[in-house]
C-alpha cells in the first residue's frame, strides 16, 4: 500500500513514496516521510484501514524527505525503527545489515545495501514476488540524484549493477509512479549513466587544462533550464570523480574546489 507524502518538487515528483508492507496484523512501513503532520495521521490511518498495526520502520535512507517522520510514528505505534546507519538521525534506530532479512507475516523482505545515492542507502528485495522497494536508487519517470561527497558514482553503478543481478519483476520506487518493468529500467539507467559519462570525459578532454565541473554544464545540459545547473554539476563531479578512481582523469583542489584534468 502506497501513502503519497507531500513533499512535491522537480527532485521528488509528486511527493515522496511511503509504503506499508505485509500480509498479516503486523505491517512494515518503509520510508515514513517528512516530519509532518498529516502524512503522520494518514500512514496511520492507512494502517488501520488495513487491519493492522505497523511493527517496524525500515528507512531505505536518512534524506528529509524519507526519514524524518520515523521518530513520530514510532512513538505512535510503538514500533522500532530500523536504518543501516542508525546515528544519522535522533530517532532510536537499530542497525540493518546487509542480506538481513526482514518479515511481516508471509511476506520477507532482504535488505540489500546498494550505496550511490546516498552512502546508506538500501533496497529492500522480496525475491518471492520480484519486488524491489528502492528507495531513491531508482525513480519512476526521473532519474536519481548523484551528490557528493555523500554520493558517489563509483558506487551507485556496482549498486545498479547489484539489484539488476536480483533480476526484479516489479519496482516501487521512493518517487513516481510502480515499474512494471523493472530490468528495461535498470537497463535504461545504466545506458544513461554510460553515456552521460562518455559525454563528460568528451567535454573535459576537449576544454582541456584544469576543468570545474559547473565549465562544462551548459554544453552537456544544453536542455536543462539554468536553475538546474548547479545540481548538473554535482552530477558531472560524482562523474568526474568515478574517472578519477579509475585513473582516466587527475582530480586537483583549487581554493577549496575539485578541478579535473582528461590528457
Amino acid at each position: 500500500m502506497l501513502i503519497l507524502a507531500p513533499t512535491p518538487s522537480i527532485y521528488t515528483g509528486r511527493g515522496t513514496n511511503t509504503y506499508l508492507v505485509g500480509d498479516g496484523p503486523g505491517l512494515l512501513c518503509i520510508d515514513p516521510g517528512p516530519d509532518d503532520p498529516i502524512h503522520l495521521e494518514a500512514v496511520l490511518g492507512a494502517a488501520a484501514a488495513r487491519g493492522g498495526h505497523i511493527e517496524r520502520i525500515l528507512l531505505s535512507h536518512s534524506h528529509i524527505d524519507h526519514r524524518p517522520l520515523a521518530r513520530a510514528l514510532a512513538e505512535r505505534t510503538g514500533a522500532s525503527v530500523h536504518a543501516l546507519e542508525p546515528g544519522r538521525a535522533d530517532d532510536g534506530a537499530r542497525p540493518l545489515r546487509d542480506g538481513e532479512r526482514v518479515r511481516a507475516g508471509e511476506v520477507g523482505l532482504e535488505v540489500i545495501a546498494t550505496p550511490g545515492h546516498a552512502a546508506d542507502h538500501l533496497c529492500f528485495h522480496e525475491p518471492d514476488g520480484g519486488v524491489l522497494y528502492s528507495g531513491d536508487h531508482i525513480l519512476g519517470g526521473m532519474t536519481s540524484v548523484v551528490n557528493p561527497p555523500d554520493g558517489d558514482m563509483t558506487a551507485y553503478m556496482a549498486s545498479l549493477e547489484r539489484v539488476r543481478a536480483l533480476r526484479p519483476r516489479v519496482i516501487h520506487p521512493g518517487h513516481g509512479p510502480r515499474i512494471d518493468d523493472a530490468m528495461a529500467l535498470i537497463d535504461e539507467y545504466l545506458t544513461h549513466r554510460r553515456a552521460r559519462e562518455a559525454e563528460v570525459e568528451r567535454a573535459v578532454r576537449e576544454r582541456g587544462g584544469l576543468v570545474a565541473p559547473i565549465d562544462v554544464v551548459p554544453q552537456i545540459y544544453a536542455a536543462y533550464p539554468v536553475a538546474l545547473h548547479p545540481v548538473a554539476a554535482r552530477s558531472v563531479e560524482a562523474h568526474l570523480d568515478k574517472l578519477a578512481i579509475e585513473g582516466r582523469a587527475t582530480r586537483i583542489v583549487v581554493d577549496g574546489e575539485p578541478r579535473y584534468r582528461i590528457p
